[in-house]
């Protein structure tokens, strides 16, 4: 994966915002990495997109939104599929964003603590998400060309 590019948040992204952001990568995906935080195993993605044959991989280096390697997590690398779109927003999105005036929060969906990075067919991240913290990232020269 090539993480050489700066990145920019997108931030406090809806549900619906979410969906129309993966839809804008999706012309331009040959490659969905799933990086499961807490273990794969009883995932629902797991299960459903089985069939996909993913490349599974314990531990993982720097990636976009984390410096350091994480060597728990699990990587399940998958061929482009339309299905893996849909499933993502049928769990209902990446994250729920909650401003309020006393802070902003982030509510895992149904997904969980599992974050999305989506290349194209030279590796070349397209964009990513750091779940938990409720973010977004594009790379710089991809968020001028969308806005």
């Amino acid at each position: 994966m090539s993480t050489k590019a700066e990145f920019v948040v997108i931030p406090a992204l809806d549900e619906a915002a979410q969906a129309k952001w993966m839809e804008s990568l999706r012309p331009k995906t040959a490659t969905i990495e799933l990086l499961f935080h807490d273990g794969d195993t009883d995932h629902p993605l797991t299960h459903e997109l089985e069939w996909l044959s993913p490349i599974r991989q314990e531990g993982v280096g720097a990636r976009p939104g984390y410096l350091r390697p994480q060597p728990t997590a699990v990587l399940l690398r998958y061929p482009y599929d339309r299905a893996i779109f849909r499933a993502l927003n049928e769990l209902g999105g990446l994250f729920e964003y909650v401003s309020a005036a006393t802070g902003d929060s982030v509510n895992f969906t149904r997904l969980g603590n599992v974050d999305v990075t989506f290349l194209d067919q030279s590796d070349t991240v397209l964009g990513s998400t750091v779940t938990h913290e409720g973010l977004i990232l594009s790379p710089v020269e991809a968020s001028a060309t969308r806005t």
